[in-house]
């Protein structure tokens, strides 16, 4: 009987290294994930202490108002108050909270190459997705957007620092954004997953704009910089009214006790935070020069933990460069699959110098195979 799921469009995101390894019968600890944009120092050893130290709270429920969690959250943003923070099962419940705030019959703006669960969340919530190409450069052009505004958008999904480019966007241009959606009554859901990544990222965020704007919904998780993806983490930041609405209407105990307990010391640790930061910025700037040393690709700018690639030459593709490196255990984002991109695309995580030594001579390796072929 086939398998009925084949059938759909969407595809997984980067990181599913379960069916990397039950594809190509790689173990799992054995693979080598260049596909998720996860911290590649792992998790921070505070919240990893803070799960065995305090295992013995999954006999209660999880505090379904956890309001010293926020607190620090709120504390750790900046410039915010507890009753502007909903915390979530990672940011994709709260990416799909606020669009089901905004349902039904309803229409939604999407720039594009971007975040796939923008346009599940939209049809999920009876939505219809308006995709709005970025230039080359994956600038944020403003007047474009507008002008696909119709009289029943009522959302706008912007990420920034964009995936999958890497592209960081001034905060003077969201704001514009923001202000323009606030004027047509639309909300503006700036995701800022990767802000931290961001040198100087304070600068760029908008979050202390809730206070300013009731539109705005900015957005925040665990899973990429503190590197916990699998805690299930994410927050939103919001005017008080909208953050009411959407705890009012969301499934209860949705987060639980182990990820209060492992963010509110990930929060905490500083010297992660800033090692974390120094770490990126030095290996990103080794992975970069090597991959343009390997010629045949163009590298984007990046300020973020990945770095969006192009293929230049026209007989390889990405899907068939993500086959070769496959078989040496190496897991790339094929980013063919993002509306706005074709398949001369890929993408890479920073990850230590050891390792993207061992990416660099495959892909050399991968390159000379398939242009061959």
């Amino acid at each position: 009987m086939a398998n009925p799921c084949k059938k759909r469009r969407f595809v997984s995101h980067g990181g599913d290294v379960w069916g990397f390894s039950r594809k190509y019968g790689v173990p799992v600890e054995k693979v080598l994930d260049f596909s998720a944009p996860i911290n590649f120092l792992g998790a921070s050893p505070k919240a990893v202490e803070a799960v065995k130290k305090y295992a013995e709270v999954i006999k209660f429920y999880p505090d379904p108002n956890p309001t010293e969690l926020k607190k620090e959250i709120a504390e750790y943003v900046g410039n915010v108050s507890p009753e502007n923070i909903i915390v979530g099962n990672g940011s994709i419940e709260v990416i799909y909270m606020v669009t089901e705030f905004v349902s039904p019959n309803f229409k939604a703006i999407i720039p594009v190459p971007s975040f796939t669960e923008y346009e599940k969340a939209v049809l999920k919530f009876h939505g219809d997705p308006v995709f709005v190409k970025l230039p080359e450069d994956f600038s944020l052009n403003l007047e474009s957007i507008k002008k696909a505004v119709k009289d029943n958008t009522r959302i706008v999904f912007v990420c920034n620092p964009h995936s999958p480019s890497g592209t960081l966007y001034d905060r003077e241009t969201i704001l514009e954004l923001v202000d323009f959606c606030h004027r047509k009554n639309i909300v503006a859901c700036i995701d800022e997953n990767y802000i931290e990544f961001a040198r100087l990222g304070e600068d760029y965020t908008v979050a202390s704009y809730v206070k300013k704007y009731d539109n705005l919904f900015v957005v925040r998780s665990l899973s990429k910089f503190f590197g916990a993806p699998g805690l299930r983490v994410g927050f939103g930041i919001a005017a008080q009214n909208l953050i009411c609405t959407l705890q009012d209407n969301r499934q209860p105990w949705s987060i639980n006790s182990l990820a209060f307990l492992a963010t509110s010391a990930a929060l905490k640790d500083k010297d992660f935070i800033e090692s974390t930061k120094r770490a990126i910025v030095r290996e990103k700037a080794q992975l970069v020069k090597m991959l343009e040393e390997i010629g045949g690709l163009r590298v984007f700018p990046s300020e973020t933990d990945f770095l969006l690639v192009k293929i230049l030459k026209k007989k390889i593709t990405s899907i068939m460069l993500k086959e070769e490196l496959a078989k040496e255990g190496i897991l790339i984002r094929d980013c063919s699959t993002f509306v706005g991109l074709d398949d001369s695309y890929f993408r890479v995580t920073i990850r230590s110098s050891k390792e993207n030594l061992v990416l660099v001579k495959a892909l050399k390796k991968a390159l000379k195979i398939t242009d061959e072929k």
